[in-house]
């Protein structure tokens, strides 16, 4: 099924290219109604990395890290939107594997500028990118920092099934602030990044069983300043009960956890430039008292030099514990430059190289060498996106 629905992936980019061009599709209902509008978007990446293995089998180069998703969307009536997009993707250690999800599927209702609704399988507002994480085009870089982005974590934090609140309002002379309350319940899945995060840190004679349901909460702002292309958003959220079953020795138990979660976001657009930074830490409370705190960061800063061609640089930290930032194994520093190359308005091709000190994201169950040096190691992505 794997290799199946990674030939098709790859048969649909040939297919679009051979076709010489790309645009949007539109299906008439009826007369009565105006017509659903298609897009869709398919991408092919490689990456090849020094020492260690990450985001798969990297040391020995490697292609499994392909996203692919068709959406649509219809606004049958005034000021009503629905939207809903199928998505897929492989990401190594076997995190994705092809499986076909429901991305998101939700009605939207506004009112006014100041007041909305969404109602549905929802993507979490969070920061600069995490609602439009499959929108290559909207990137500078193959990878985004990973500390703040995990790509193996996709199924945990992008989308959630519930629904939320959201408006725009003027603060005259000092810009306007925008707004969205978010609530409902997140469904991670076992063989996804947080079921093999968990998996890797457990004793291996534990099986982890299954998820329930993570209820969620939370509210981000943003506010667009009175200076042109400069805003300044926060958002914080509250993991009520990450719950999930294991099993050992015969015996089944229940897991408890709360986990709050801040993120602050600066962006700055000015002319051909874009500057950007983010600061990201989260506490994991188990029910029975202890507390294990995590934070990352990132400042990036990209130039444009006409349609085609755009250059990218980011350093990124993340200390997977705040005690012990001093240790290699725990913390993980990345430094990656990238060149985007624009064909065509529908194709993009990016190059990217990372410099990296630590090996706090890398699978620490794995049989890895000496996850405590703190020497540099280096990886090579490619990315390859088209879209219609």
């Amino acid at each position: 099924m794997k290799q199946t629905a990674h030939k098709l992936i790859l048969s649909l980019t040939a297919t679009i290219l051979a076709a010489g061009g790309a645009r949007a599709y539109d299906v008439s209902l009826s007369t009565n109604l105006p017509p659903i509008d298609f897009h869709g978007f398919a991408s092919q990446g490689f990456l090849d990395s020094s020492t260690y293995n990450y985001l798969g089998d990297t040391t020995h180069g490697s292609f499994l890290f392909t996203e692919a998703g068709v959406n649509a969307s219809l606004n049958p009536f005034p000021r009503t939107r629905i939207t809903a997009q199928a998505f897929t993707y492989d990401m190594g250690q076997d995190v994705g594997k092809y499986d076909v999800v429901l991305d998101y599927a939700s009605v939207e209702y506004t009112i006014n500028d100041q007041f909305g609704v969404r109602a549905g399988r929802i993507r979490r507002p969070e920061g600069i990118y995490n609602s439009i994480q499959d929108v290559d085009l909207a990137r500078t870089f193959v990878l985004l920092p990973q500390g703040v982005y995990d790509a193996r974590w996709r199924d945990f934090y992008v989308s959630m099934d519930g629904g939320e609140v959201f408006g725009d309002i003027s603060l005259g002379k000092s810009g306007d602030l925008s707004y969205d309350a978010f609530g409902g319940v997140f469904r991670p899945q076992v063989d996804g990044g947080l079921g093999k995060k968990i998996g890797n840190q457990v004793p291996s004679f534990v099986k982890l069983d299954s998820f329930g349901a993570d209820p969620q909460s939370g509210l981000q702002l943003w506010w667009n300043t009175p200076v042109n292309g400069f805003r300044v958003g926060a958002t914080g959220g509250y993991n009520f009960d990450l719950n999930f079953d294991t099993t050992a020795f015969g015996q089944t138990s229940l897991n408890h956890f709360t986990v709050p979660f801040v993120q602050g976001s600066v962006e700055y657009l000015w002319k051909s430039w874009t500057f950007q930074s983010e600061y990201f830490t989260y506490w994991v409370d188990p029910a029975n008292g202890g507390s294990d705190h995590d934070d990352a960061w990132y400042a990036d800063v990209a130039y444009r030099f006409n349609k085609k061609v755009e250059v990218g640089i980011y350093y990124s930290e993340n200390d997977n514990d705040v005690n012990q930032r001093a240790n290699p194994s725990q913390y993980q520093k990345d430094v990656a430059l990238a060149v985007r190359f624009d064909p065509t308005s529908w194709w993009i091709f990016k190059v990217e190289g990372h410099c990296i000190h630590g090996t706090g994201l890398v699978d620490q169950s794995s049989n890895e060498p000496n996850l405590n040096s703190g020497k540099p190691w280096y990886m090579l992505a490619v990315k390859t996106t088209i879209s219609f």
